[in-house]
């Protein structure tokens, strides 16, 4: 009995691990290749960063406390999130035209996809 399972083994399993860890090695280098390859990052110049975004519009206060944001609304009915720090927050009288800088995300406001704007410049416009 153990001539015949060592012969089986010879035979038919050996080959099948070789070629398994053969395959499973190539699969490994390829998924490794294909990943590093999706982590490279995207150039940027250096005068702006990525997603930087200025946009020109009426911001208004949108919604009911405690959910209550602040929207930039464009002329092309466009909606933006507004998301500031506190001082630049208490110098905005709403509604008023301003011009936003910042950074362009996704978020969600009321469990719906909504984006925003990291704002770090603001003006006014008269």
């Amino acid at each position: 009995m153990t001539v015949a399972v060592m012969s089986f083994y010879i035979t038919y399993f050996r080959p099948i691990c070789f070629f398994k860890r053969l395959s499973t090695a190539v699969l490994l280098f390829s998924l490794s290749g294909l990943l590093l390859g999706c982590a490279t990052t995207a150039q940027n110049d250096g005068r702006t960063a990525l997603n930087q975004i200025t946009v020109e519009g009426r911001a208004m206060v949108m919604g009911n406390v405690p959910f209550a944001k602040l929207i930039l609304e464009t002329s092309d009915r466009n909606s933006y999130i507004l998301e500031m720090d506190r001082a630049m927050r208490d110098s905005l009288m709403t509604p008023a035209q301003i011009r936003v800088t910042g950074k362009l995300v996704r978020g969600e406001w009321n469990g719906l996809p909504f984006a925003q704007i990291h704002v770090s410049n603001l003006v006014h416009i008269q």
